[in-house]
């Protein structure tokens, strides 16, 4: 007990020696001013390069921490970005896109703090978005995901903030916020016609059965290249599961093997990469070979590329997507009047060509 009260004695020492280190400490011992100090640690005037050597060499060899959050009430400013996004054990989309914002916003002298949240635990958010409220965030990026009622409330929570904020892959005008979205139309339209300029027709569709914007937007693609293809088949092979998930797109698959047993699909277009490695894992215990009796494209590339075979797929850009939600809110931050309007940037995917599809025009 006393040993543990001597190291509790020895630890409160080393704090009260922390605390004492001041800029005047770091000036004296630099043979600097304490203005020149100042000016080094919060990067903020010339600093003549000696001068500044001699000031950093000093600040590591006592450790020297700089107050932030003296420097946060001071300047009104913290150089910190929250980031709330939906977490999933299956879709590392939102892990890709945390770990780009962050390496994006460290590049342009911002740091992140990154808040996840389940899925439909409106709860959690709440409390989050508390949590980087208090940590005086300068702007937050919001990444909710696919479920509009989380949206919704997220928009009311926040309708009467004026903090900037801007929001990935969410169309709907919720509340006045910028948006970086992915022009999913577009990708499932550009999947589709790769299909059919390999000479496919008999295409078969299979997404996530919801009326969010991203599933309606990415099943409208599909429906679009098929326009005047065969609008029939469209109707009546178009499938859907309950949720994103490799076991839904396994059943999914068999239930459609089954129902096609006597006309079989010459391709499936998968809304998702989830999906397509349910589909691939349905299809090789069918015995049906990819892409030699029927074609698989995804969307994403999450894990298109460790799939067998390799999944051809729409791949989201993550960096561009991250970086266009980064330079989005430090231009709201650093620009007078950013903080107002409601634009609206759009990416295009990219069609990624592995060995999943078959070109029946080379036969």
């Amino acid at each position: 007990m006393l040993e543990n009260m001597e190291c509790e004695k020895n630890s409160y020492k080393k704090d009260e020696n922390v605390k004492k280190i001041t800029m005047k400490r770091i000036a004296e011992e630099a043979s600097v001013s304490v203005s020149c100090v100042a000016r080094c640690v919060n990067n903020s005037g010339y600093v003549a390069e000696e001068k500044r050597r001699r000031i950093s060499e000093v600040m590591d060899r006592l450790h020297y921490i700089p107050n932030q959050q003296a420097k946060c009430l001071r300047d009104g400013c913290s150089k910190l970005i929250g980031h709330i996004h939906v977490t999933s054990e299956e879709n590392i989309f939102f892990t890709k896109i945390a770990a780009t914002i962050e390496r994006e916003s460290f590049s342009r002298g911002y740091k992140t703090i990154s808040i996840a949240f389940e899925e439909g635990n409106m709860e959690m958010v709440e409390n989050q978005l508390r949590d980087l409220l208090a940590y005086r965030v300068d702007g937050i990026i919001l990444n909710p995901g696919i479920n509009g009622k989380i949206v919704k409330e997220l928009g009311e929570k926040v309708k009467g903030l004026t903090i900037p904020m801007v929001m990935i892959e969410r169309p709907a005008d919720v509340y006045e916020v910028e948006k970086v979205l992915v022009d999913n139309t577009e990708g499932s339209y550009i999947a589709t016609e790769k299909l059919l300029a390999a000479g496919h027709r008999k295409i078969v569709y299979l997404g996530r059965e919801s009326e969010e914007p991203v599933e309606q937007e990415r099943y409208h693609g599909y429906v679009q290249a098929m326009r005047g293809v065969d609008d029939t088949y469209v109707q009546r092979h178009s499938y859907f599961t309950q949720e994103y998930t490799v076991e839904h797109g396994f059943m999914k698959c068999m239930e459609i093997l089954e129902e096609m047993k006597g006309d079989m699909p010459a391709a499936i277009f998968a809304s998702s990469d989830i999906l397509a490695a349910g589909v691939l894992r349905a299809l090789y215990e069918r015995n049906i070979k990819v892409p030699e009796d029927i074609s698989v494209i995804g969307y994403d590339d999450t894990i298109a590329k460790f799939l067998s075979p390799p999944l051809s797929t729409m791949r989201l850009p993550v960096r561009e997507i991250a970086e266009a939600a980064v330079v989005a809110l430090i231009t709201k931050l650093e620009k007078p009047g950013g903080n107002s309007g409601n634009r609206t940037v759009k990416i295009g995917p990219v069609y990624v060509e592995r060995n999943s599809v078959r070109d029946l025009n080379r036969q």
